[in-house]
């Protein structure tokens, strides 16, 4: 019998001579609903209870594994309804894993239906031999066990009409691109709203991404220029489009699923052509007309020079000097680029990397040189192209780069006539849109008469806007890249608009275990905050002198306080307590589970009858709270839980269980679509029970826990109800004591990623990802070898290589490394070893080898390393990249030849090029 400790101990006892090695139980399978069965309160606790006890006859020395078989007892994601039955045992496994040292535990999660997959899923798990302590399977997929770091963030399915648009949540990582909701405004007069189908994207926004951007700007989280979509709403006195209609044009934050833009800056989508297509369009073939057509005045039989033709603006420029009746000479920086140019029609091509490209431009001209030269070279390229002009040539300009500097140019090339202009369209796109609408109209018209075609681009669907990011990034693609958002590929999973939390006078607000420490401090924030109508129960009542004074001032401050005596443990009080609040006129709308008893013991020392002490008020009476309050509307439903559920307390497998229960109620009721949150609390202080107990006090203390005050429980309440979380777990830890404490979390992944996202004071080791405390705990002559597994491991990742592929001598630039990839590996070195390298210092730094020396100098790891020490100190990498290369004065070809090498960009110390 489950319920027998003396059957569990004969039954081990006739194992004594051929011990087993481990013990899997099947007994939670079994369990019905919650609080059915000989003693609903125990949830079936006593059969585990039972077995660990008897463990103890194979005596200390047998080592024995337990693996602990549920079903869908987990939570994985919203999808599936918590089966809530089983989670009493789940959190008493946890502390056996801690109280046992010769027992190793595993929790093994089936799918919430039984099929006939389940066996080899469970059997292929007995088998595993890793370091995770508790699994769960949806389907075949494998999920571990892990806990976060930081707000959790509202995830829910969203409406397909919440506009999402990309943000990065950590600027320099492309890994952290989203879609996320945003609020968009009302369409104003001239404005309209376009359901963006396909966005272009041009380098500018990589160098957003990657935190390359100077951060000051306006525009330095604003993804995305030009957008090809569906009207769905115009404002006042917008005639030219209506709701429904296909355009194409220029918008604000136009990787979105919805974009506002001027009326002016959009036309209709040429007939045949696709949103994709459509979106190729704005940005280069504007520019290129404005350019070449109404700044340079270009005739047929005239000759231009295009350079980087092999860019978006140059070959939409080739086209239309095409188009006009041109001859083009063109310029490209590699032999495939020149290649592209030749198949596009070019006649003559040439290598913009030489420093003699006058010399063949006048060559091909036969010493007469062009009529028109556009240009996007910098420095010493521009008085090159101007000895290139012919007498009465227009030398035009699209890069700013030297514009921005204040450069010089010779004015000698200039005595034939000749002339300089400089085109800035952002200037043009912001300011004149007239302009805007002009240029537009006759790209489209010329479109729509096949004078010119869309260029050739590749598209990557909204879900992998990383991918697109990493494949612009790299810089070796020809054409545009587009960004496509059709609904089956916009990830709809997200944050919603803030809601926050609202106390509501009119309503009523229940506090069980009201009258503890925390239950009043409540009681005080709910009046703070508007609550007019508030029920306080516990079993004694207001027992003290004390809890009558507080009465008496909420009161005093009109707070209708209705008291009612009731275990919550208890069916018939719970009825009796619901139907009172019901009574009373005022609907409840929330509900704040604060009802407990401790009586810590160690595994050993507990009986069913302590089990059920503490089971049947904390989770017994939250389920009979959550049935009793199924009709109703409420607003929120708090559990107070503890981390012992989460870790396993020592000597509270009692208060573990129970609370265990807690956090699985929360997260079923809120996969039934009902409001509930459980708070997995530290140690608090104030009028709790650690204030109360100066003996736990100073437990907790040793085991590395400090004590929350009630004003940081309070604000932390609201965030978390704010936030929608189902569970939240708020503790102040001194991470290096807690592990001792805790055997079961010292080689467990369990905190990996809390201490990856820098939780301060940690010293955990073992994290299999914890680079920064690896390194910092290796003795000295093991450190740079570490090191270079940190370097592998990050490069791996934005290379897309497998980590252990990479040798410590192979160059980089063999996997395609380019100077923005660089710069990604760089921001990811930063977050996961915690030491900031110089700007472009891997562009110098070639090989996993010498990254690793140069880190392990920086890092204090290798003092008598054989590599020169940097030139100068570290400068912080976000701003040193602002201050040392104002990127915001190149265009998108300067950018381009950057990543091809055809200029070089000047930094500050440490002085570099890229």
């Amino acid at each position: 019998l489950a319920e027998a400790p003396e059957d569990w101990k004969q039954l081990l006892e006739t194992c004594l001579e051929e011990p087993p090695e481990r013990f899997v139980f099947l007994w939670s399978l079994d369990e019905g609903a919650p609080g059915s069965g000989k003693d609903g309160a125990l949830f079936g606790s006593d059969a585990l209870l039972h077995l660990a006890q008897a463990v103890e006859v194979l005596g200390p020395t047998a080592t024995l594994r337990l693996d602990l078989v549920t079903r869908g007892a987990q939570s994985i994601g919203r999808e599936h309804v918590v089966a809530v039955e089983q989670a009493p045992v789940i959190g008493l496994l946890r502390v056996a894993a801690n109280e046992y040292p010769n027992l190793t535990c595993r929790g093994i999660d089936l799918p919430p239906a039984a099929s006939a997959a389940d066996e080899v899923l469970l059997w292929g798990e007995l088998f595993q031999n890793d370091s995770e302590c508790e699994v769960a399977f949806r389907g075949e997929a494998r999920y571990v066990r892990r806990i976060g770091r930081g707000l959790p963030r509202r995830e829910e399915l969203l409406d397909p009409s919440v506009p999402l648009r990309m943000e990065s949540l950590e600027r320099g990582l492309l890994s952290s691109l989203r879609l996320v909701p945003f609020a968009l405004p009302p369409c104003g007069p001239g404005q309209i709203v376009i359901e963006v189908k396909a966005a272009g994207m041009n380098f500018r926004d990589v160098l957003k991404a990657l935190a390359l951007y100077p951060a000051e700007t306006a525009d330095a989280r604003i993804y995305g220029d030009e957008v090809a979509g569906v009207v769905k709403a115009v404002g006042r006195g917008v005639t030219d489009v209506a709701p429904g209609d296909r355009v194409f044009g220029l918008a604000v934050f136009g990787l979105a699923t919805h974009a506002m833009a001027r009326s002016g800056d959009v036309r209709p989508i040429p007939d045949g052509l696709s949103f994709e297509e459509a979106g190729t369009l704005p940005v280069v073939f504007m520019t290129s007309w404005h350019a070449l057509k109404t700044v340079a005045h270009l005739e047929a039989g005239e000759r231009v020079l295009i350079h980087a033709g092999a860019g978006g603006v140059g070959m939409a420029a080739i086209q239309i000097a095409h188009h006009l009746g041109a001859e083009v000479i063109a310029s490209a920086g590699s032999p495939a680029k020149r290649e592209l140019l030749r198949v596009l029609g070019v006649k003559h091509v040439i290598d913009s990397r030489r420093g003699d490209f006058t010399e063949s431009v006048m060559e091909i001209t036969g010493g007469k040189g062009v009529d028109v030269v556009l240009n996007a070279l910098a420095a010493e390229a521009i008085p090159m192209g101007l000895s290139c002009l012919a007498p009465f040539g227009r030398f035009v300009e699209i890069g700013k780069r030297d514009i921005y500097q204040n450069s010089r140019i010779p004015l000698w090339p200039m005595r034939k006539n000749a002339s300089f202009h400089v085109v800035a369209m952002d200037a043009i796109f912001s300011g004149d849109e007239e302009l805007t609408r002009q240029l537009l109209e006759k790209i489209s018209g010329l479109v729509e008469q096949k004078a010119l075609r869309p260029l050739q681009f590749r598209a990557f669907p909204a879900c992998r806007v990383d991918a697109a990011f990493r494949w612009m990034a790299q810089g070796k693609h020809t054409g545009k890249v587009v960004v496509a958002f059709p609904e089956p590929f916009v990830t709809r999973r997200g944050e919603p608009l803030a809601t926050g939390f609202e106390v509501k006078p009119d309503g009523c607000y229940l506090i069980t275990g009201a009258f503890g420490g925390f239950g009043k401090v409540l009681a005080g924030w709910l009046a703070d905050c508007g609550a007019r109508h508030l029920v306080l129960t516990s079993r004694s009542g207001p027992a003290t002198s004390e809890a009558e004074e507080f009465l008496a001032k909420l009161r005093g401050r009109g707070v209708d306080v209705q008291v009612v005596r009731a275990d919550v443990g208890s069916r018939e009080d719970v009825q009796r307590l619901l139907a009172e609040i019901s009574s009373a006129g005022h609907p409840l709308k929330g509900v704040f589970h604060l009802a407990m008893v401790i009586d810590d013991a160690p595994l050993a020392s507990l009986t069913r009858e302590r089990m059920r002490s503490v089971l049947a008020p904390k989770a017994h009476g939250a389920w009979l709270l959550h049935e009793g309050t199924l009709g109703l509307d409420l607003d929120c439903f708090v559990l107070f839980s503890s981390v012992s559920s989460v870790f396993g307390n020592l000597a509270q497998g009692n208060y573990a269980a129970a609370n265990a229960f807690l956090d699985a109620l929360a997260l079923h009721r809120q996969a039934l679509g009902l409001p509930a949150l459980a708070i997995n609390w530290g140690a608090l202080g104030g009028e709790g029970y650690v204030a109360r107990n100066e003996r736990v006090a100073e437990y907790l203390a040793r085991l590395g826990l400090a004590a929350l005050t009630p004003d940081e429980v309070i604000v932390l309440l609201e965030s978390f109800l704010s936030a929608g979380a189902a569970q939240a777990m708020a503790l102040r830890a001194d991470w290096s004591k807690w592990r001792q404490a805790f055997r079961a979390v010292q080689d467990s992944p369990l905190l990996d990623n809390v201490i990856a996202a820098g939780a301060e004071g940690a010293e955990i080791g073992g994290a299999k990802n914890n680079w920064a405390l690896k390194i910092e705990g290796a003795a000295p002559e093991e450190r740079e070898g570490i090191i270079g597994e940190a370097v592998r491991d990050v490069v791996g990742s934005v290379l897309r290589v497998k980590p252990e592929s990479l040798r410590d001598d192979q160059p980089l630039t063999d996997l395609g490394l380019d100077s923005l990839m660089a710069v990604e590996i760089e921001n990811s070195l930063e977050a996961a070893i915690g030491v900031a390298l110089p700007p472009a210092s891997l562009m110098h730094a070639r090989t996993i080898g010498q990254i690793a020396t140069l880190i392990a100098e920086y890092a204090g790891g290798n003092a008598e390393a054989d590599s020169p020490a940097p030139v100068a100190p570290v400068p912080p990498v976000e701003s040193a990249r602002a201050e040392a290369v104002d990127l915001e004065a190149l265009s998108d070809e300067e950018i381009d030849q950057l990543l091809e090498g055809e200029i070089e960009v000047e930094k500050s110390a440490p002085e570099v090029r890229a």
